[in-house]
């Protein structure tokens, strides 16, 4: 099993090189991490179920591939579609920028990391916002793998991406940050989320709330109520902390996945925001409909 994740991990880090035009650095970066990934769960050997789950992993990574795929392909052109149109209501509002100049002179290491904890601040707040009611279908994808594998990182909807760009580009545009110093944060952010879904129990020990743990994330993918919309942070618990929605009581051995939504059927899970869209426009309306009549019978009493 461990040669196929490394097999179908060289085939996600290559269509990842080339449908983003990769830089040889970046690609090789991303590999090699992988690999270290692979090797990291077959030394530990402390994996849930590892062996009684063989069939499973294969479902679930290629239907993870398939999405990456997809995704892959139209990543380019919904992302300058994206920046284009944020950039222009930017321009209309007349929306003030940090100058270039604020961060020359600065260490790269510092810059770096000044991107890693921005980009962070608006991925949890873009994960927050995705799991609310109406947003949620979209996010429900990344949470339909019943396996969680380093795989997991690429089982996401175009969407979701579409609400993540955007974030970035409201909370983190006017910082104006060197383009340089965001691939270098890109990357550190891209590995650190394989790095989470790894299936190892491991929790960083005093250093927990630091940095994110494979754990802590399993915590935020279990499918238990008490466990909904917790852990959304991606990198530093401190903004769960922080905000209070931080949970890790210990070992996590729940399921996990998101009931009601499709596993692995690509096709499905694609359409599934629009079907869970319609049937709550459906009882949104519903409960509209009736507050109207009820309102308008001269018997009855309004409403709150």
């Amino acid at each position: 099993m461990w040669l196929w994740e490394t097999l179908v991990g060289l085939i996600v880090w290559t269509a990842k090189g080339i449908a983003e035009h990769a830089t040889t650095t970046r690609f090789l970066a991303s590999f090699g991490f992988f690999l270290l990934v692979v090797l990291a769960q077959r030394v530990a050997g402390r994996l849930v179920g590892y062996v009684a789950w063989t069939r499973a992993l294969l479902k679930s990574a290629a239907a993870s591939l398939g999405i990456a795929l997809l995704n892959f392909s139209v990543y380019p052109t919904l992302l300058a579609m994206t920046s284009h149109g944020v950039e222009r209501l930017w321009l209309f509002l007349r929306v003030p920028r940090l100058p270039a100049s604020t961060w020359q002179g600065l260490p790269l290491w510092l810059v770096a990391l000044i991107v890693v904890v921005a980009y962070d601040f608006a991925d949890y707040w873009n994960h927050r916002l995705m799991h609310s009611k109406w947003v949620w279908p979209i996010h429900a994808i990344h949470h339909s793998d019943p396996v969680i594998t380093p795989l997991a990182t690429h089982r996401v909807h175009p969407f979701e991406g579409l609400v993540m760009w955007t974030s970035y580009f409201v909370l983190l545009g006017w910082l104006n940050l060197p383009q340089g110093t965001l691939g270098i944060g890109a990357v550190i952010l891209l590995l650190h989320n394989e790095y989470v879904h790894m299936n190892v129990d491991w929790n960083h020990g005093p250093l927990w709330f630091l940095v994110a743990s494979p754990r802590f994330h399993r915590w935020h993918h279990a499918d238990v109520p008490q466990a909904h919309g917790k852990n959304l942070a991606n990198v530093f618990p401190a903004f769960d902390l922080l905000f209070g929605t931080y949970y890790n009581p210990g070992p996590c051995t729940e399921r996990v996945g998101a009931e009601g939504v499709p596993e692995n059927d690509v096709v499905k899970l694609m359409l599934f925001p629009f079907v869970a869209w319609a049937k709550l426009a459906g009882a949104w309306t519903s409960r509209l409909r009736s507050r109207f009549r009820r309102t308008g019978d001269p018997g009855s009493t309004p409403g709150p």
